[in-house]
């Protein structure tokens, strides 16, 4: 076994201080170390969602993810809860030993910022705030109308703020929001705009107004792209982001759970 079992401070100098250590992983984060590199899992959210990942040479044997997973899953069990996804950098191998089954993957960016973005949102594009609870309904219904993979989730609470932006009839042209992850570190979640407003901006300035409310309450603002989102990476970028890994992540379940 290439992994030892390490607190929360031995993994961030393992890793280097890696971005995704420091800002997505709470303090009861399950942690290993090993000689090709570093991994962990821990819940996503305060309520829970427990994944991580396993970062290693590119040279590191096929098989010393798996071994990371493995090793972890076995860890989390001790405290009675299941790894539901489990990334690497893209194109290495996983496989999940049992009782996990991989149902599913896919590729995205983990992006961080600590610095503002410079510039403020236009005097045309008017921002308003709209509740988690209360707008639930409305934001769902616009945010699925416009992108069928739609992941804000209003109404479960995993929001701090959303925001809006509408048009003179008062209906939703845009939205976003801030979700707390468990590190307690804010993530910008569930940006979406109508696809007959595209091309002006209020993807943009979404993104600038939640990132600078993000780094006022807590110094930081992360986010999750598609890897092949090249538009979006591009807007990202001119707003400060860095990226800190390109992960394949894959969903795991009990063989159960496919039946």
């Amino acid at each position: 076994m290439n992994w030892q079992q390490v607190d929360r401070a031995a993994l961030l100098a393992h890793s280097g201080n890696d971005p995704y250590v420091r800002w997505a992983t709470p303090a009861g984060v399950i942690a290993a170390a090993g000689e090709h590199g570093w991994a962990c899992v821990a819940p996503w959210r305060p309520s829970g969602h427990w994944g991580g990942a396993a970062i290693v040479a590119p040279d590191a044997p096929a098989d010393v993810e798996s071994e990371a997973l493995e090793f972890l899953a076995a860890a989390a069990r001790e405290r009675e809860v299941e790894v539901e996804w489990f990334s690497t950098a893209a194109g290495r191998e996983l496989q999940a030993l049992s009782p996990l089954t991989v149902a599913g993957s896919g590729r995205w960016d983990f992006l961080w910022t600590e610095v503002p973005p410079v510039e403020q949102a236009s005097a045309a594009v008017d921002l308003v705030e709209l509740d988690d609870s209360a707008d639930a309904a409305r934001i769902e219904v616009f945010a699925r109308s416009h992108n069928p993979g739609f992941e804000g989730f209003p109404g479960r609470g995993f929001a701090t703020l959303w925001l809006g932006v509408a048009d003179d009839q008062g209906d939703l042209i845009a939205v976003g929001s801030l979700h707390e992850l468990a590190s307690g570190a804010p993530h910008l979640a569930g940006i979406v705009v109508h696809t007959e407003h595209r091309g002006r901006g209020l993807g943009r300035a979404l993104t600038a107004a939640l990132t600078r409310r993000a780094i006022e309450a807590v110094g930081v603002s992360t986010l999750g792209v598609y890897s092949d989102n090249a538009v979006a990476l591009a807007v990202y970028a001119r707003l400060g982001y860095r990226t800190g890994h390109r992960f394949e992540t894959r969903s795991l379940v009990m063989p159960e759970r496919l039946a």
